[in-house]
Parts: C-alpha cells; sequence; structure tokens
C-alpha cells in the first residue's frame, strides 16, 4: 500500500510541477521577445525538471530501487500526458517527439531517484 500512496503523491507532484513550469515557460514566450521556435526547449526543460522531481519525491518515500522507480514513474507520467494530448486532440499522433519525451524523462528520473534514495 506504501508503494502505491507513493505513486500516487509523485503523479500529483509531476502534475503540479508540469502545470507550473508550462505556465512560466507560456508566460516568458508572451512576453518577450524569444523567438518561438524555442517552445520546444521549454517544454522539453519543464518536462525533464517535473520528470526529476517526481522521481526524487518517490524515492526519497520508498528508499530503494531509484533506478527502476524512476523510470517506470516518468515512464506512466508521459503516457498519462500522451493520453490527455490524444483525447484533447482527439487524434493519434505517434511521432519521435514522444520517444524523446521519454527518453528525457527516464533519464532524469534516473538521476532523480538515485538522488532521492541516497539523500
Amino acid at each position: 500500500m506504501k508503494i502505491v500512496k507513493s505513486y500516487l503523491i509523485a503523479l500529483a507532484s509531476f502534475i503540479v510541477s508540469i502545470f507550473v513550469f508550462l505556465v512560466i515557460v507560456s508566460l516568458v514566450f508572451a512576453y518577450t521577445n524569444i523567438d518561438d521556435r524555442y517552445i520546444d526547449s521549454g517544454i522539453f526543460l519543464s518536462m525533464a525538471i517535473s520528470a526529476f522531481i517526481s522521481s526524487f519525491i518517490l524515492c526519497k518515500n520508498l528508499k530503494k530501487r531509484g533506478i527502476v522507480h524512476g523510470i517506470i514513474i516518468n515512464i506512466i507520467s508521459v503516457l498519462i500526458i500522451f493520453a490527455i494530448s490524444c483525447i484533447l486532440n482527439q487524434s493519434v499522433n505517434l511521432t519521435n517527439t514522444l520517444g524523446i519525451y521519454i527518453a528525457i524523462c527516464s533519464l532524469t528520473g534516473i538521476v532523480g531517484g538515485i538522488l532521492g534514495v541516497n539523500v
């Protein structure tokens, strides 16, 4: 039961942090003269930071298997974001971007998981 509770807390932290960072990114692009071609970079950075935070929180609670839990929580998070995107767009678009999101979130999830277990 502790594992399920820890995963739900980590998912909630991912959703809250991605929302906050995406609002910040959108405000930066709305009120500055930064070129729009950097929007994807802002989204990738937001995903990476959120993945780190969620895996750190999860592994700090569980205190074991930081690499495995870090990868699992962030793949679940990316798939939830992908499902929401498919529902809102009313279509399924499988592109290379999904693989990049999973790779970035997995790598930062590993780092967050390792630090979460050892801190």
